[in-house]
């Protein structure tokens, strides 16, 4: 069992900020789904303006718990006696906590973009590539201020770490986005091809800034055998690779025309959610 992660606080502080962290993930990718289904198929795609609206406010309040639990785990103290000024002290004493600052900052900003209501059903919720970029730096913030900046290599694990959150969303968001836009079978043809070469590009960027990632946190590449953390990288890694293959058989059917390809997009989903939670264990795993 892995206990790295368990704070002075207890386990409910730790439990706190790890659910948190997974909800704001999750939040994250609804949005980067929607904005990039409006994307991809613009004016074709009329739930699109109904998710951000929802999966917004979720995230904000999910960074929020965060911010919180990682309070109390700072002050070693239960979520219940957690005061203002622990939580204030996080994020305004620590490079974590100012990233998570920024993240809410650029979360506020994302609120109002989408509060708008589209023009007409299907345009999306705010203008899909302001979504979109604002989604990959509120997403981007925290990683980019984590381990990776506290490294001696940082030069190299902060650019591979943010690019590895960025890619990770336009990936698994498009997907998200193909899934929604197989309800016509038009729109996902002319979308599918698109987000093929995104998730191509994406796979490659994945596969270079992980390496770059890990350099914050494994002295020797023999940590990657001997670690709890250099285990879970490898497990994270065969899961990508396993997504980037249904990925790869995927595009190879839709250029021989057999649609449709929603079950091989379901088990990439499958596989890349597998990743985003080994993802999350990195966070907590010394």
């Amino acid at each position: 069992m892995l206990t790295g992660g368990i704070g002075p606080g207890g386990l409910g502080p730790d439990l706190a900020r790890t659910l948190a962290r997974a909800v704001a993930d999750l939040a994250a990718l609804a949005v980067a789904g929607a904005a990039l289904a409006a994307v991809l198929a613009p004016g074709r795609v009329p739930g699109a303006d109904r998710v951000p609206p929802v999966a917004v406010p979720v995230w904000f309040a999910a960074l929020l718990v965060d911010a919180v639990a990682r309070g109390a785990l700072l002050a070693g103290v239960p979520l219940t006696a957690v005061a203002a000024g622990d939580v204030t002290g996080y994020l305004t004493g620590f490079r974590a906590g100012q990233g998570l600052l920024l993240a809410g900052v650029v979360v506020l900003v994302l609120a109002g973009a989408v509060a708008g209501r589209p023009v007409r059903p299907g345009r999306g919720s705010g203008p899909p590539l302001l979504v979109l970029a604002l989604t990959l730096a509120a997403a981007a913030a925290p990683a980019a201020t984590g381990h990776a900046a506290a490294s001696a290599r940082a030069v190299l694990a902060v650019p591979g770490v943010v690019l590895h959150v960025v890619a990770a969303l336009l990936w698994v968001g498009g997907l998200g986005a193909m899934l929604v836009l197989a309800r016509d079978g038009a729109v996902l043809r002319a979308a599918l091809p698109r987000f093929s070469r995104l998730a191509a590009v994406s796979i490659v960027v994945l596969a270079v800034s992980g390496l770059l990632a890990a350099t914050a946190r494994l002295a020797s590449p023999v940590d990657v055998v001997t670690t709890a953390y250099g285990g879970v990288v490898l497990a994270k890694a065969g899961l990508l690779a396993g997504a980037g293959a249904l990925g790869l058989l995927t595009r190879r059917r839709l250029q021989a025309g057999r649609l449709p390809v929603l079950a091989w997009a379901a088990a990439e989903i499958v596989l890349l959610a597998a990743a985003v939670g080994a993802a999350a264990t990195l966070t907590h795993t010394a």
